[in-house]
């Protein structure tokens, strides 16, 4: 018994290693076949012998007769024929490809009728039809295809309506894209949206209140510090109204000291009060000197402080424009997202 145990194991890892060679051949002359067709083909994995096919690189143009070098080919466990020539015709070579996983077709001439010869590919999981003429309809020829995870379908005539019976015939199928995921996410955002500009329109708001009430202070101090400015300057021109009058006086006063000191017959009396007259009249005139060079410093000092008030009066003045502008654009950005929130809402 022992030895006819043994004897059926050995017979079995034959038939296995021949089976095993057996594939290995094959494997490799359709690897050939696609080279020679214009493709390229490789192992899926070192310890697995499934195939990847791809024909979107080809140096030649892939027509529908090339898929004849994989037809029924049950080894194909990729096929990549994104931008090639192949049309509906071509598809009905794919109809037995039973270990089909990926399937490429995406840029090509594939319709609603090429997708009919794909419902037998009960192994499909990626099925990419993205810039196809396929609609609604060649959906429905899907249904069968129940490991399908995973449907590009970007720039076709697919619409929402007919991406919902596919999705309940199919769980956990992810379409993309998926149009009402999409539409509810585009309501989620557009109220979002919608919220955060009635927000900014009310911290604008705020701030065009802060920005008047400013821009009203730095204009009083400004006028404050003309009328300053103003006074200053009436002040200088008084006394340099002074000073002139002083000035004048003490040449007055100096020329009769003279006249008196070049009189033979002035008494002392005469003369000292001559030369006191001078002397008081130098010291008014230095004391209204005086008060001319602090006048000139005052005018000086509040023409600054009168420009600078200015200045910042202006800047705040264009502060209060520029959020009344900002504030505008805002007010109308929120009425239009809200317009568009309402819309997505219905």
């Amino acid at each position: 018994m022992k030895v006819i145990g043994t004897l059926l194991c050995t017979l079995i890892c034959c038939n296995v290693a021949v089976a095993q060679q057996e594939g290995s051949e094959v494997d490799q002359k359709l690897i050939e076949a696609v080279q020679a067709a214009g493709g390229q083909a490789m192992p899926l994995a070192k310890n697995d012998a499934r195939l990847q096919v791809a024909f979107h690189l080809a140096d030649k143009e892939i027509t529908d007769d090339v898929l004849t070098v994989v037809a029924g080919k049950t080894s194909v466990q990729s096929l990549n024929l994104r931008g090639t020539k192949i049309t509906d015709a071509g598809l009905v070579h794919l109809a037995g490809m039973t270990g089909l996983q990926r399937l490429h077709l995406e840029k090509t001439a594939v319709t609603d009728a090429g997708l009919a010869h794909l419902a037998g590919l009960e192994a499909l999981e990626y099925l990419n039809l993205y810039e196809t003429s396929v609609t609604d309809a060649g959906l429905e020829s899907l249904k069968s295809l129940k490991n399908l995870k995973k449907l590009f379908v970007w720039q076709t005539a697919v619409t929402e309506a007919g991406q919902e019976p596919l999705k309940a015939a199919i769980a956990d199928i992810e379409i993309v894209p998926d149009f009402r995921k999409e539409r509810e996410r585009a309501k989620v955002e557009a109220a979002r949206a919608a919220e955060d500009a009635a927000k900014e329109v009310e911290e604008l708001a705020a701030k065009m209140t802060e920005s008047v009430k400013a821009a009203e202070a730095a204009a009083t101090a400004s006028n404050t510090a003309i009328k300053q400015s103003e006074l200053a300057g009436t002040s200088a021109a008084a006394a340099a109204k002074v000073l002139a009058a002083q000035t004048e006086n003490l040449e007055t006063l100096t020329k009769v000291l003279e006249e008196t000191k070049a009189n033979p017959g002035a008494t002392k009396e005469s003369l000292e009060a001559a030369e006191k007259s001078v002397a008081e009249a130098k010291a008014d005139v230095e004391k209204a000197l005086a008060r001319v060079e602090a006048t000139k410093k005052s005018v000086e000092d509040t023409k600054k402080a009168a420009d600078e008030a200015k200045k910042q009066s202006d800047a705040a003045a264009k502060t209060v424009e520029d959020l009344k502008k900002k504030s505008d654009e805002a007010i109308k950005r929120a009425a239009e997202l809200k317009q568009k929130s309402e819309e997505l809402q219905k």
